[in-house]
């Protein structure tokens, strides 16, 4: 049965267990200052699986909005506690710039974020988040979630995430979760203090994003004139062992009839350990470049492989912008990446970038490469990314790494074929659909 406590602007059906008297306290305190909501306390559904409860739940209630013709509402767990970033009547204005851009969900809050993109200064779109307790849900997305099933491994989070490419998360963050000790929904946050970690971190970490936004929008921009790229030659270092020669022989074919690639084939470094002996035979690379005096290099692994998207132009033109926006290193592609920032449509500032089968590398970055602490657990892409926050990767990606069955420096991939083509495929459409919001968004909604 539901308890309707007074009658306002926007309906939001508020998620509580009966007996959970203290949630129902909490819940109704938050919204006792606020006249723009209705909260109704509505029943929650239960289930042995707290997960599987709380989809009911809104199933429910979405059931519930439809019989009621009601355009948006707002669903909220019984957890939700409003921040300081809440100001009374706000979220009207919200909801509603919200909708002239065609969000299917709009969320007060989030725990986590996988997949993030700044749309303006209230709004980053999201594909992966997790945190439920303050969700704003729009007529069009009431029939997707009525017809859709929660299999017994997926949250309520997870399912909005499948059903729904345009979900908007407010910053800051006008809601969090209130810890009470315990969680029907989510295990893991029954350890005490995790909730409002997850919710710091969250928020710690788009405002690093934002940073990076505005380190690189605050840029002075490239020369509008790029130098002839029919004269450029860059020297292109690959490592290759003397025995390994169908490796020899597929690289030399990569880069032949290529003339902006001035190639020379490094002896690879040999180590039991494969992953110190890529890093030692980098450092010699390295080494060489600065005796011969090189601004700029590739390094090129044997298994590279050029992709359909490279062209000399795409390629130079990059790397020639990149350099003035002072980067250390960037990647010609990538099987991981972690957080990404779109730079331009086809440059992309990364969190972590692996794979080292074809990165440039920067003057810059010599130095500090020779001068870097290592021992026998280096693993060279993952240093890297810790070395510097200037780095990047090209999307479409340039290279890829062939798959020739066994591998010196990642022993999984010697027992999990296709394992490497998989991964670059997972990155490249990750990219593809962060590359598809940034030109949405960049038509006319102040994306940065």
């Amino acid at each position: 049965m539901n308890t309707v406590c007074e009658t306002a602007t926007i309906p939001v059906y508020v998620i509580n267990l009966p007996e959970r008297t203290d949630r129902k306290a909490h819940i109704l305190e938050q919204f006792a200052p606020y006249r723009e909501f209705a909260p109704v306390i509505t029943a929650a559904c239960r289930h042995e699986r707290g997960a599987t409860g709380l989809w009911n739940s809104i199933c429910n209630i979405v059931a519930t909005a439809v019989e009621k013709e009601e355009d948006v509402i707002i669903i909220c767990e019984d957890d939700h506690q409003f921040t300081e970033h809440y100001t009374a009547g706000s979220i009207t204005a919200a909801i509603a710039e919200a909708r002239k851009l065609n969000a299917d969900v709009l969320l007060g809050g989030a725990s986590w974020f996988y997949d993030i993109l700044q749309v303006n200064e209230r709004f980053f779109w999201t594909k992966n988040f997790t945190g439920t307790q303050f969700v704003v849900l729009f007529r069009e997305t009431f029939t997707p979630i009525l017809e859709a099933d929660l299999t017994e491994q997926e949250t309520a989070d997870k399912k909005l995430c499948q059903l729904f490419d345009n979900i908007l998360l407010m910053y800051p963050f006008i809601s969090i979760q209130q810890e009470f000790g315990y969680s029907d929904a989510t295990d893991a946050n029954n350890k005490e203090g995790r909730v409002l970690e997850l919710f710091r971190n969250a928020m710690e970490g788009i405002d690093r994003l934002r940073s990076i936004g505005a380190h690189y929008r605050n840029l002075p921009p490239p020369e509008d004139e790029l130098p002839d790229l029919y004269s450029i030659t860059i020297p292109t270092y690959v490592i290759n062992l003397p025995e390994r020669t169908e490796r020899l022989a597929h690289i030399t074919q990569q880069f032949e009839n290529r003339p902006e690639f001035d190639v020379t084939i490094i002896e690879a470094c040999r180590h039991e350990v494969g992953a110190l002996g890529l890093f030692q035979s980098m450092r010699k690379i390295i080494e060489l470049a600065m005796e011969r005096d090189d601004d700029v290099i590739i390094i090129c692994e044997d298994d590279h492989e050029f992709t359909p998207d490279y062209s000399r132009e795409y390629l130079l033109k990059n790397i020639i912008e990149a350099h003035y926006q002072g980067v250390d290193i960037l990647s010609g592609g990538s099987g991981k990446i972690d957080q990404a920032v779109p730079v331009t449509e086809n440059r992309y500032w990364v969190a972590l970038c692996l794979s080292t089968q074809f990165i440039v590398v920067y003057r810059s970055f010599f130095q500090r490469i020779l001068d870097e602490p290592f021992d026998r657990t280096v693993i060279a892409d993952q240093l890297f990314s810790t070395m510097t926050g200037n780095k990047m990767v090209l999307y479409p990606f340039v290279s890829q790494q062939k798959d020739f069955g066994y591998s010196d420096v990642t022993p999984v991939h010697n027992e999990r074929q296709g394992l490497v083509q998989r991964m670059f495929a997972e990155t490249a459409a990750r990219l593809d659909v962060i590359r598809q919001v940034y030109t949405h968004y960049q038509s006319g909604a102040h994306l940065i």
